[in-house]
Formats: C-alpha cells, sequence, structure tokens
C-alpha cells in the first residue's frame, strides 16, 4: 500500500515482511545535502505523528496481533550521477 493518509497523518509506504511484521516506511527525498542531512528531517514531533498515523492504520484495519516496525529510507539526488539510497530498518521505537 502506498500513501495511506488519515486525519492524523501520512505514511509513505505500508508493508508486510516476511516474518509478517508489518512496515511502515517514511520516505524522505533532498537535492542535497549541503545545508543538514537528510536524517534530521525526521523529527520527534515527525516520529510521534508516525506513530499516531500507524495506530490508525492497524485499528481500522483490525490488525492487532503482528510485530510492527518503522523504517526511514532517505534519497539524495546530488548534482549529477546516481542517487544515495539509505535504508534505516527499524530506525526508531515509540
Amino acid at each position: 500500500m502506498r500513501n495511506f493518509s488519515c486525519k492524523t497523518g501520512e505514511i509513505d509506504i505500508v508493508m508486510a515482511a516476511p516474518d509478517r511484521t508489518i512496515v511502515f516506511v517514511e520516505v524522505r527525498t533532498r537535492a542535497d545535502e549541503t545545508f543538514s542531512s537528510v536524517e534530521s528531517s525526521i523529527t520527534a514531533a515527525k516520529k510521534a505523528r508516525l506513530y499516531r498515523t500507524a495506530r490508525y492504520f492497524l485499528a481500522t484495519h483490525e490488525i492487532d496481533d503482528r510485530p510492527l516496525r518503522f523504517d526511514i529510507v532517505t534519497i539524495v539526488l546530488g548534482p549529477k550521477g546516481r542517487p544515495q539510497i539509505r535504508h534505516y530498518e527499524n530506525a526508531f521505537v515509540l
């Protein structure tokens, strides 16, 4: 599923891992990291909003018996060449 939106927020990707874990993925893209890292844009407030939105997703889909995890994927486009893609599995726990 992509771009789950509700009154509490938005989640870029929701998926199930092979071990049945529900994975909520936040994707951040930046042209470059001249002034700050992409990772620094994931603030405590953003994490809390993601958590609330994930809880709403689980409740509306009646999922209560599966582990969950929050991942972050960052993409830095850079001036030329291939983008840098970083995946942080289980990036934070609330």
